[in-house]
């Protein structure tokens, strides 16, 4: 096509051209192999450059235009199979799919609407079905609200208003009232059943279902607050949920108008029904929900009004448990505190002040107190030192803060329990474990312990750690003690 558009060009002429193009052009990126054959055919983009190079005075009469939709329809040509469909993976079409919550909510109210009355079976085993027709995944949220409260909330806590019933099965819609603890344990069953049989329904539960609807419980009152309080016990209880959930109620519109220390004191109650008091502590401390004074209102959280709205209440044993969860803060600062005093070396007379002040809130028992003291002022020792030179320096760290030790060692409880403390120190620190019958020496000696205290430990007060090796290095501090009670006895 080229030659007989050019007569001019003879066939020598294309034949270097078709060499230069193929093989050689400096306007393209392709280069020969080593047997100088084209790694590709030049594009036609590339021919009019490479032309316009070797021809300029022809090129301009060469019109390229009609052959540039043909190799642009060769280059764009695909393969196609008649027939086929591309069929969407199933998971995408759900994602993909609207998400209309009404529809869920009608769908299940169709079903449950077909059961029985009251026959709570029937409704576990229809939940357990519709399980592989709807998307319990995707509406989880929509689901529990209709088993909760009957129908599915608006943002704010309101019921959606489309003049949909409410459902025939739900914790406010068919429990009996005054509640009857059999027939809300049938229905809190329900909901065990549902969530073994589809366990990813259990976290989605806990963490989006029950903390969304206690944020709006101030939108329920009189006996729908009771039922809620009730079924909630149940579920913390039987470990459909964790106590965590009720930190949520610890959110300020909640805390300020009391809303959410009657619930709580509610759900103690009914909780106090069916479990022990220790049962309760335990569930509390594993869910995480230590600061008991966060339900009570801002002008409310003195000890004086978290004990007399309890006892009022006759939930003793949250007043109990509120109580030991202060005394731990109170210990985890009181030790803090004391360590740093230690290591900035303030001055033994500041350190007993600070320490008398924090005895005297009565807090720490006091024979947990001398065991706080000791580490807080221990704790300071370098234990990587060599095992020929860390006994000594114990010894002399023991004799230098002796003073202090022995203003909190005021009876023989307190004494008891320093030597026990010493012995559990030094059985975990195996490195000072040959330094216990010279610390002890040492304390009696600077009278932070008595004789009593040390021959009752001896004879049936310790511990087990290593029991027969510090009782057998102390005998002789022990036959020394008890001669000299033997020589005062003569005396008299």
């Amino acid at each position: 096509w080229f030659c007989s558009t050019n007569p001019r060009v003879d066939q020598q002429v294309v034949g270097v051209f078709l060499k230069y193009s193929l093989g050689h052009s400096p306007f393209t990126s392709v280069s020969p192999d080593d047997q100088g054959s084209p790694t590709r055919a030049p594009t036609v983009f590339e021919a009019r450059r490479i032309l316009s190079a070797i021809f300029p005075a022809e090129f301009p009469i060469c019109n390229f235009e009609n052959i540039d939709p043909l190799m642009s329809a060769a280059a764009a040509a695909k393969p196609s199979l008649a027939g086929v469909r591309n069929k969407q993976r199933k998971g995408v079409a759900k994602a993909a799919a609207k998400f209309e919550p009404e529809e869920f909510r009608d769908q299940i109210l169709k079903h449950l609407s077909t059961l029985p009355p009251n026959d709570l079976d029937a409704v576990a085993a229809k939940l357990d079905t519709l399980g592989n027709q709807l998307d319990y995944r995707k509406y989880e949220g929509p689901l529990f609200e209709v088993l909760l409260v009957g129908g599915i909330l608006a943002p704010g806590g309101s019921f959606v208003d489309d003049g949909a019933e409410k459902s025939p099965f739900s914790i406010l819609t068919s429990t009996q009232y005054p509640i009857d603890q059999v027939d809300m344990k049938k229905h809190v069953d329900v909901f065990n059943k549902l969530i073994r049989r589809y366990k990813y329904l259990q976290k989605i539960f806990e963490e989006n279902a029950l903390t969304g609807l206690l944020q709006y419980i101030n939108k329920f009152e009189g006996p729908d607050l009771e039922k809620l309080a009730y079924a909630l016990a149940l579920f913390i209880a039987t470990g459909l949920t964790s106590a965590n959930v009720l930190l949520t109620l610890q959110k300020e519109h909640l805390v300020k108008d009391g809303v959410s220390l009657t619930f709580i004191t509610k759900v103690f109650t009914a909780y106090l029904q069916v479990e022990t008091g220790d049962h309760l502590s335990g569930a509390l401390r594993r869910g995480g929900v230590a600061d008991m004074y966060g339900f009570f209102p801002p002008h409310k959280r003195e000890p004086s009004d978290l004990e007399g709205h309890f006892k009022a209440a006759k939930l003793d044993p949250i007043v109990a448990y509120a109580q030991k969860q202060r005394s731990g803060q109170v210990r985890d600062e009181t030790l803090n505190r004391l360590r740093e005093m230690v290591a900035l070396e303030e001055p033994q007379a500041e350190i007993i002040t600070f320490l008398q002040e924090q005895a005297q809130s009565g807090l720490i028992p006091d024979v947990d107190f001398i065991a706080l003291v000791w580490h807080g002022l221990m704790d300071r020792l370098d234990m990587g030192s060599r095992p020929d030179q860390i006994v000594d320096m114990v010894v002399r760290a023991v004799v230098s803060v002796a003073p202090v030790l022995a203003v909190f060692c005021k009876n023989a409880r307190t004494q008891i329990s320093m030597i026990n403390t010493i012995q559990v120190w030094a059985y975990e620190n195996t490195k000072i474990m040959g330094a216990f019958a010279k610390i002890i020496k040492e304390l009696y000696a600077h009278d932070a312990l008595s004789e009593q205290a040390i021959l009752y430990w001896h004879s049936k007060g310790s511990k087990a750690q290593a029991r027969q090796h510090f009782l057998k290095s102390t005998e002789p501090l022990v036959k020394f003690l008890k001669e000299q009670d033997e020589d005062d006895d003569d005396e008299e």
